[in-house]
């Protein structure tokens, strides 16, 4: 992939959050330490089952060389 290509993917991926973050925030009150305890909250509800199938893809590889 190019770096364009990289960079439109990220940036697709961040308004994505923001948008569901967004949409989280207005549900409950508006203000600025609720959108970003939102935010926090749904980068770790993303963030943890990433870094696990990372590390047991990472051990499954290492333990088939």
């Amino acid at each position: 992939m190019r770096r364009i290509e990289v960079f439109l993917a990220i940036l697709l991926v961040v308004i994505g959050i923001l948008c569901l973050t967004m949409s989280g925030t207005l549900m409950l009150e508006t203000g600025l330490t609720v959108f970003l305890t939102t935010f926090v909250q749904v980068c770790l509800w993303m963030g943890i089952p990433l870094i696990l199938t990372g590390v047991i893809y990472w051990q499954y590889t290492k333990k088939r060389r």
